[in-house]
């Protein structure tokens, strides 16, 4: 294996998993910046990596996880703040209903956050879910409940039922 990836290898990097990245450090609560050095740290740990891996879904795998590490440590680490100056150029949220449920969604327990985030977002199945969380596949399926009847009540109101 060379040293070095080619420039194909950083362009496929990017195409496939900058915006999954970048996606489960926002639910994590993380601002835009610290996403994207969560994301070229990743890169740049893709670079010296020298493993090679079974198949697409093995390597999705790895930076899923890698992923959620690398937010933990950060949130372990404690806050990090930004100048009001910076605060300003923050762009608006999309739309009321996305924020909302977004922040419905960041303001679950851990382990909530990220069986809804990789099942939701990402499309995973529970018996994958469990694989990449490290819990059984009842212990997803469980989680996600839990997550849903915890939803149901933050957005109740939000929401008109649909019958």
């Amino acid at each position: 294996m060379p040293d070095f990836l080619s420039p194909d290898d950083a362009e496929r990097f990017v195409q496939n998993y900058a915006d999954l990245i970048l996606r489960l450090c926002r639910t994590h609560g993380l601002s835009k910046p610290d996403a994207q050095d969560i994301c070229q740290t990743l890169f740049l740990r893709m670079l010296e990596r020298r493993t090679q891996f079974t198949d697409y879904e093995h390597e999705k795998a790895f930076l899923i996880r890698a992923t959620v590490n690398e937010c933990r440590n950060l949130l372990r680490r404690g806050k990090r703040t930004v100048s009001l100056e910076a605060a300003v150029t923050q762009a608006a949220p999309e739309s009321q209903v996305d924020s909302e449920v977004l922040a419905a969604v960041q303001a679950l327990p851990r382990k909530y956050r990220d069986a809804v985030f990789l099942h939701y977002f990402e499309g995973y199945d529970t018996t994958e879910l469990a694989a990449l969380t490290g819990c059984s596949p009842a212990a997803a399926r469980k989680r996600l409940s839990r997550a849903r009847a915890l939803l149901k009540t933050d957005l109740e109101g939000f929401y008109e039922p649909i019958y």
